[in-house]
């Protein structure tokens, strides 16, 4: 190569091309700015790309985790018993109403029951002793009563039960119906009835007081129970029910000499009252002060009330006679002429059959009677009609009467607030027109229909699961007659839908209410449902309605019929938290199904075992077992207070807890049979099973005073409320399994089941 050729690139870098020339100082600079720029940024990129790949890297390993988490939560959720959450409103409603009592803080398996209601403890008011479900049930129906009585129109026909609904309780509400004459109107019926020392007028005298007849007319009359009580026991087979009646209080226990210091107290009040009371109505001089008189009608109660057995000793808890067999063990009675009049326009005969309960204390009633002088007779007899019209008289006698009441049921002594009498004539209305209260009620409740096949279709599946569970039950060993009558079981839900206007209108056809006096509508009523009762003997058509219906449906409480093997639950029972279209169904066999359990299997306690055509326990096994079972579940009560070691009679309660055992072991395994994908509740943790459970003791909260529990103790064959779920829950190992309570919790530590069911 030459020189030249080697030469000539210089050349050409020393001497400019012609575009150059024309280009400044600043053209020739830029492109070798820009290059250097993009060298530079080349360069940063290369020796940014370990970083680059590292950020990528975890970029790729974060999704691919992500990835994996979701896979692992699904193959969790479709391999899981674990059901979703409901978030409709209405689940969201339901959740509320269930942390509005649930306290937080509280240990399912130390105490269930504080869990369930102590989150908002409903503060009792001074004059009140309880309150529970069925008590705010109640006041809210009287609510509405009140609600109901003022659109019934003014100019409604007089003859129709809806106006005589709106008289009633509008007398009742009225003052001057309450206050004018009340003790005049009292007075005169007591003369008409046969008259009574205190009130007597100048022609009466003691000698010509006629015991019987005055017996006859308070009992047919007036609806007053000296002695006893008559009443229809089964419409089905005519069968005539009677009971001992005509005490303050329900047992010897409470008028015995050597009686606890708070019986004592009782008793005293009860005297303060009939002073009080027959001061207060006495219009002349009578032969013995009040005080006397005090002493001779609780002397005589007491005297009574030693012939009835206590019922955990019962060994004949009643007696299948007939009228012949009733005459032989009370000669003293006239059973012929009081149950004819009784049963006016029926044939009463010597072989009609009678149902007597406690027959011990019809044995010696002749005895007592008989050699009773007169004047006693006179004021015990009479001032059985003066405690049964009391809550109807004056303010005077009102104050008295609720003043006493308070005290037996362990409320402070404070007077009942004036202002609320409203809510005593919405009962009394109830009471006294109880099927044209109902119509008003279950005519204006929405969504009744549905409501009721609901709940029937739970109470279906709760007989079948309890018929199943009986196989498993050792120790009864002959099964079937148990299992047949639980399948023969009857359930009267909610309302009678044949009921028409004009079929209450003509039930109601014979009862008189007027305006002006509460207490002539008051006796007015008592003859009308006397004479109601006594048309059931023999089933007349104008008795239909009380055969098949014997609460009404603004009843709150539901209950079991012994003699027609019948679970009643009325329309208003049907609401929460008992029951509603709008519960998580955990929740509605947790109370409304456990509910119906229990009552169905009262067919099994002392009562109801031998009721029907065959005992459900016919083996002596059985029945030796069956009082087993009952002495453990009475001797594993908790205390009633946790500050006092205060048990209640287990002996009396027994057979409620056994009831209440198997009723809630159905209706969880009606409830398990259904669970299967039951969503959760929103903001609850708690499992279908464990909602299950706070059901059923959120359907059993109850504010009670102690006072009350221990002035009933020694009578009542019902436990309260969380003794009841306490003792229920500790003997179904299923509570346990559902919230994993160990073995050394407070539920299963020292708690040594009875194995009951």
């Amino acid at each position: 190569m030459s020189a030249d050729n080697h030469a000539k690139p210089d050349d050409d870098k020393g001497e400019p091309h012609e575009n150059d020339k024309c280009m400044d100082d600043g053209h020739q600079r830029r492109p070798n700015e820009g290059m250097s720029k993009l060298r530079a940024q080349v360069t940063s990129a290369v020796a940014n790309i370990p970083s680059l790949v590292i950020v990528l890297l975890c970029v790729l390993l974060l999704v691919f985790f992500v990835i994996i988490i979701a896979l692992a939560v699904q193959v969790h959720s479709s391999g899981s018993s674990e059901p979703p959450r409901c978030l409709t409103a209405t689940c969201l409603a339901t959740a509320a109403g269930v942390l509005g009592s649930l306290d937080a803080h509280a240990d399912p398996c130390v105490e269930p029951y504080a869990l369930a209601c102590d989150g908002a403890p409903s503060p009792l008011a001074g004059h009140r002793s309880r309150l529970d479900a069925q008590a705010r049930l109640r006041h809210s129906v009287h609510h509405r009563l009140r609600h109901l009585v003022d659109l019934v129109p003014p100019n409604a026909p007089e003859t129709s039960a809806a106006s005589k609904v709106k008289r009633f309780y509008e007398t009742c509400m009225e003052p001057r119906g309450l206050t004018n004459d009340a003790v005049a109107v009292f007075v005169h019926m007591a003369r008409q009835a046969g008259g009574w020392d205190l009130i007597r007028t100048s022609a009466w005298s003691m000698q010509s007081w006629d015991r019987d007849t005055t017996l006859e007319k308070l009992i047919v009359g007036l609806g007053v129970t000296p002695f006893f009580r008559i009443t229809v026991a089964s419409p089905d087979v005519s069968v005539i029910r009677v009971e001992p009646a005509g005490f303050a209080f329900p047992s010897y226990e409470y008028y015995a000499d050597g009686a606890p210091k708070h019986q004592k107290e009782l008793l005293q009040a009860y005297r303060q009252l009939i002073e009080k009371v027959t001061d207060h109505l006495r219009d002349v001089p009578a032969s013995r002060t009040n005080s006397a008189i005090a002493d001779v009608i609780i002397n005589y109660e007491r005297r009574l009330l030693e012939r009835l057995r206590p019922l955990g000793n019962l060994t004949e808890p009643y007696r299948k006679t007939n009228v012949a067999g009733l005459k032989g063990l009370v000669p003293i009675i006239k059973w012929d002429q009081l149950l004819t009049a009784f049963f006016q326009g029926q044939s009463i005969t010597n072989e009609t059959p009678v149902f007597l309960s406690q027959p011990h204390y019809f044995q010696g009633l002749s005895q007592i009677i008989s050699t009773t002088d007169t004047t006693t007779l006179n004021h015990y007899i009479m001032w059985r009609m003066a405690m049964k019209y009391a809550p109807h008289l004056d303010k005077q006698v009102r104050s008295l009467y609720y003043r006493f009441m308070q005290t037996i049921n362990g409320a402070p002594d404070v007077d009942v607030p004036e202002e609320e009498w409203w809510e005593q004539c919405a009962r009394h209305t109830s009471h006294y027109l109880g099927h044209a209260v109902g119509k008003l009620y279950s005519d204006t409740l929405e969504g009744k229909e549905l409501l009721v096949q609901q709940a029937r279709e739970i109470a279906e599946q709760v007989r079948q699961s309890a018929s199943d569970r009986i196989n498993s039950v050792a120790w009864i060993h002959m099964k079937q007659p148990l299992k047949d009558k639980i399948k023969d079981v009857q359930f009267q839900l909610g309302y009678s839908r044949e009921l028409t206007d004009k079929k209450l209108d003509d039930y109601y056809l014979n009862l008189i209410v007027k305006l002006g006096s509460h207490l002539d509508n008051v006796f007015e009523a008592e003859k009308f449902l006397t004479m109601k009762q006594a048309a059931l003997l023999r089933g007349r058509r104008d008795s239909k309605l009380d055969e098949m219906w014997p609460i009404s449906p603004q009843d709150t409480e539901a209950i079991y019929q012994y003699e027609k093997n019948t679970v009643v639950v009325p329309l208003a029972a049907l609401q929460k938290p008992i029951f509603s279209l709008d519960q998580h169904k955990a929740l509605q066999y947790g109370s409304f199904g456990s509910l119906v359990g229990s009552l169905m299997f009262k067919t099994m306690d002392r009562t109801g075992m031998d009721m029907g055509s065959q005992p459900v326990f016919s083996d002596n096994a059985t029945r030796n077992d069956y009082q087993a079972k009952l002495r453990c579940l009475a001797e594993s009560y908790p205390s009633l207070s946790k500050e006092k070691d205060l048990r209640i009679n287990g002996q009396l309660t027994a057979g409620e807890a056994l009831a209440d055992v198997a009723g809630l072991v159905a209706a969880y395994q009606a409830f398990k049979e259904r669970a299967n994908g039951m969503e959760r509740l929103p903001g609850l943790d708690w499992s279908p099973e464990q909602l299950f459970f706070i059901g059923y003791a959120q359907s059993m909260c109850e504010s009670i005073r102690e006072e009350r529990v221990v002035n009933w103790n020694a009578t009542s064959t019902s436990a309260p409320n969380r003794l009841r779920v306490l003792q229920t829950l500790q003997q179904v190992p299923e509570f346990a399994a559902a919230f994993q309570c160990s073995a050394e919790s407070e539920m299963r530590r020292n708690r040594e089941p009875c194995y009951a069911w």
